[in-house]
């Protein structure tokens, strides 16, 4: 008898499903498909891509390229404005560099907090642009983000190592 033996998905397997979760996650809550993929009713996967490839440091220009693109498509998707989730996934972008620097602990929990302040600090973007720029729904904004915040850990492997934190290996 000869075992099957089951390898656990590469780094770049598992980025590639992270991205692919990212982008289901702008699409499916404006498809009509009913109650069950229209919550969160924000995209959550795409707080965890932001501060995963800013924990990561990914290539200078790929992943805010690539959050800007997922911004405007949901712009689209929600009927504008424009600029507004470009505004949000770019910030969170930027936050995660600086959380992941300040939280440079290469352990889960030290990546936990720099991701609950990430998501905690675009609430408080989405506040300020509801109140200057566009109405936004904070409070689903807000769930979505805790949500997002409390499942991090399970999602963690998609989007960023272990052992990284601040763009250290």
């Amino acid at each position: 008898m000869s075992a099957v033996g089951l390898r656990a998905p590469g780094r770049r397997a598992l980025r590639v499903w992270g991205l692919v979760l990212a982008v289901a996650s702008v699409i499916l809550p404006a498809l009509p498909l009913g109650p069950v993929f229209a919550q969160p009713p924000l995209p959550l996967a795409v707080l965890w891509a932001a501060y995963g490839w800013a924990a990561e440091d990914e290539s200078g220009w790929r992943a805010p390229v690539a959050l800007a693109m997922l911004g405007l498509l949901h712009d689209q998707l929600a009927g504008g404005p424009y600029g507004l989730f470009v505004l949000i996934y770019l910030s969170a972008y930027l936050i995660g560099r600086v959380a992941a620097v300040a939280m440079s602990a290469p352990n889960l929990i030290s990546l936990w907090g720099g991701f609950i302040v990430t998501a905690l600090l675009t609430i408080l973007i989405v506040i300020g642009v509801e109140r200057l720029l566009a109405p936004i729904a904070v409070v689903p904004y807000a769930e979505a983000a805790l949500i997002t915040a409390i499942l991090f850990p399970l999602v963690r492997p998609l989007y960023m190592s272990s052992v990284s934190s601040g763009g250290r290996r």
